[in-house]
Parts: C-alpha cells; structure tokens; sequence
C-alpha cells in the first residue's frame, strides 16, 4: 500500500506570496518600493508619462522630480526630452543610493528628504523650477499627511515654480486609497479623515493653476490619466 502524502508547511524562512505583499506593502508605506521600474510599471523608455507631454514643456526646463523612486524618469527628462537640469527627490535613502549608483555624472541630481517639508529642501533641490513632477505619489502623500499635507505641499510647489511653470500630476484614484489603507494599518487612521479627493481641481485652481491638458492613459494595468497644470497666478 503506498505512503500517504505527506504536506510539510514551508520553512519558516519562506514567506507565502501574501505574506511578501504584505511585507512589501508595509515597508513602502511611502510608495517607495524598491524595484518598481522592474517589477510594477511597463519598463518604456521614454517612460510614457514624460513622452506625451507637449515637448516645450521640458525642454530647457529646470526640472524637480517628487517621489523619483531610483530615478528613472529624473535621468530621461534630460537624456530623452531635453531638459537642461532634473533634480529627483525621494523620502526613501536607499532609492537615492541606488539613483546616484545609476546616474552618477552630469546635471541629473538627487537629494533624500520629506518633499512635504517646505523647510528640507536642500542642496540642488534649492531654488526655482520651470517644471515640478508629481507622478503616481499623491495618494502616498496623502495617506501619510493627510489633507493638510497636500494642501501644504501643492502651496510650495507653487512657491518653487517660475511664474508660467508646470506642474504635471499623475494621481491615483480614491479607490486605490482603500486598497492601500487595507495592507498597512498604519495609514488607516488618516483614510478616515480625508476630504478633499483627487484629481484635486478646486485645490489646485485655488493655488492659482490652470489645467492646460488631460490625457487618458492605460499602462499594465494602471488607468491613470495625466494632468498637466500651468502656474497662472
């Protein structure tokens, strides 16, 4: 009579294809996921959200890139749409490491710091802009700081940005907010209390943009559109 098959549980080392989601989830409270031009976004290049862009918004333009991960499109706002200098930001000091490993010469810099905090900006992250990136970490920012951070952080852009500037928006929808509240309890407090809801129209008009272009998007997955503001007054 032949054995019973016997199911062993995985080592305990070995984590179950949930447990590493969640795991990643809760490590990138932020959006900060390590690997996430390789594993979450179609790998174009040009990334798409730059090549749809009209091509005088960032050529010549001194770009800032809020939330630029491992720089990725911090580096191809200047190599592929002609941007004169592109500073990226990112809260997470790994990702900076990694961004300096991979583009270590020429005007693409990287600064590490909370880009909420109009008082961290520092170092070639200093000064005025011609165009400020603010693609797919919105809903980060948000759930992390609350109504409060936004506003505070859409009135420093504006401060950031020469009269005439750009600000391009790519912003989650509210129902991704649930989803993310859900993997990591530790933004769930701040879900309840949010009030205003992307794409943030009456907040930014209020800052003195105007929407110059939509455009509808798909990209594995991610129906996301892009906004592009203009600084009007």
């Amino acid at each position: 009579m032949a054995e019973a098959c016997h199911h062993h549980p995985p080592p305990a080392t070995e984590l179950s294809k949930a447990e590493r989601f969640k795991a990643t989830h809760l490590a990138a409270r932020h959006g900060n996921y390590h690997q996430y031009y390789a594993k979450f976004r179609a790998p174009t290049v040009p990334d798409e959200r730059l090549s749809i862009l009209p091509s005088d918004i960032l050529r010549n333009a001194r770009v800032i890139d809020l939330g630029c991960n491992a720089g990725k499109l911090t580096h191809e706002a200047i190599a592929h749409c002609g941007a004169a200098a592109s500073v990226g930001v990112d809260i997470d000091p790994w990702l900076i490491e990694q961004a300096k490993a991979a583009y270590p010469d020429g005007p693409c810099t990287f600064e590490h710091f909370d880009f909420v905090d109009a008082s961290a900006y520092t170092g070639t992250a200093l000064g005025k802009f011609d165009v400020v990136l603010l693609l797919s970490v919105t809903k980060w920012i948000h759930l992390n700081n609350g109504d409060s951070g936004m506003l505070t952080l859409f009135a420093h852009i504006r401060s950031i940005l020469n009269e005439g500037g750009y600000l391009v928006v790519e912003p989650q929808p509210m129902s991704n907010y649930a989803r993310a509240s859900k993997k990591n309890k530790e933004l769930r407090e701040t879900y309840k209390t949010i009030q205003i809801r992307p794409p943030f129209e009456d907040e930014l008009k209020a800052q003195g943009f105007e929407r110059i272009l939509k455009v509808e998007r798909d990209e594995e997955g991610f129906a996301r559109p892009v906004h592009v503001w203009k600084k009007v007054s």
